[in-house]
């Protein structure tokens, strides 16, 4: 570009910009009338043009030709629950039985909020009315979770933690006395199994009256053993490196699938039958889905809150747990 061209691009930029600063503040320098009227506006007959923020369109999910229905489900109860780590190895801190509708998790001691530990609380939803499950719980027990019912469901056991010795030990309650009645499998100097917190496991029970469990015996040794809740006698089964069983481990079903067949699922978990499946989707939504009759609805639950699920053995019910609380819907109230 010359010199020439440079200049004369300057001074037209000049006084664009005193055309400008005379515009705005409305003073023109005598002689350099460039406007001859301004029309008056009258303010209060002034349009005035509204700032439109796009509205984000969220795509329709692919549903794989499911057909949507309505919501047939309703929520039966909902309360408080203990937060823990994301992650954490604790067996779960809620859990069905394996042949009744009894839901047990871990409820703070000040039914308001609480760390890691609470009391035991189970639900009874085959007893009482529909949305007023039979309740009862523990009293006086840090208990931590990793629940276990017996095969009659008569008694849960479940990891407890002896505070005045700062060691952990597992407790067996019997429902028939409303969780008042319990057992210590690890009585007095028993508890012991290591030099820190002697951390404990249930991994299930055998029968009726044998329970199958884990403690720790170093940074990187565990022993399983097997307890006769009626005789107290305890046999010695193997030892193990760390973690090296399925206990403290929270169980789902989660199936093979092809994804062409089904919609994009987050965290899907399977009815023990397969009948239902629940997920979660990428707009942050929650769904049941139908195996059979190809039919899914959506539950009002927002699928970033939901951390943990479990269905009932008979997928009547299905418990939602976030992050300080419990949900349980009933899938069928119709």
């Amino acid at each position: 570009m010359t010199k020439a061209n440079k200049k004369g691009r300057t001074g037209i930029c000049r006084i664009l910009t005193l055309i400008g600063l005379a515009l705005a503040t409305g003073v023109l320098m005598p002689g350099c009338q460039l406007i001859a009227d301004f029309q008056q506006v009258d303010p209060q007959s002034a349009t005035l043009t509204a700032l439109v923020t796009p509205t984000s369109v969220q795509p329709t999910p692919d549903l794989k030709g499911n057909q949507v229905i309505e919501d047939t489900s309703c929520i039966v109860y909902e309360g408080p629950s203990i937060s823990t780590f994301a992650g954490a190895l604790n067996g779960g801190t809620f859990g069905w039985a394996p042949n009744a509708n009894l839901l047990a998790f871990v409820i703070p001691e000040n039914r308001y909020w609480a760390w890691f530990s609470g009391d035991a609380m189970i639900l009874n939803f085959d007893e009482g009315e529909l949305a007023k499950p039979v309740e009862m719980n523990t009293t006086g027990l840090k208990v931590f979770g990793d629940f276990a019912f017996n095969p009659s469901a008569s008694k849960v056991a479940f990891v407890a933690l002896r505070t005045s010795e700062k060691i952990y030990t597992i407790m067996v309650a019997s429902l028939a006395s409303g969780l008042a009645q319990t057992i210590d499998l690890f009585p007095d100097v028993t508890a012991d199994t290591d030099n820190y917190s002697s951390e404990k496991s249930v991994i299930g029970w055998v029968s009726d009256d044998e329970i199958k469990v884990s403690t720790s015996c170093g940074i990187d040794c565990e022993r399983l053993y097997q307890i006769n809740i009626v005789t107290n006698s305890t046999q010695f089964l193997e030892e193990v490196r760390k973690h090296g069983h399925d206990g403290r481990v929270f169980h789902q079903t989660v199936l093979t699938y092809d994804d062409r067949l089904y919609p994009a699922m987050i965290n899907p978990n399977w009815s023990d039958d397969h009948a239902l499946v629940f997920y979660t989707d990428g707009q942050d939504k929650s769904w049941v889905l139908n195996e059979e009759t190809r039919e899914q609805f959506e539950i009002p639950v927002r699928g970033q809150d939901v951390l943990q699920t479990s269905w009932s053995y008979d997928h009547q019910y299905l418990a939602l747990r976030m992050r300080e609380s419990i949900s349980v819907f009933k899938i069928d109230c119709q």
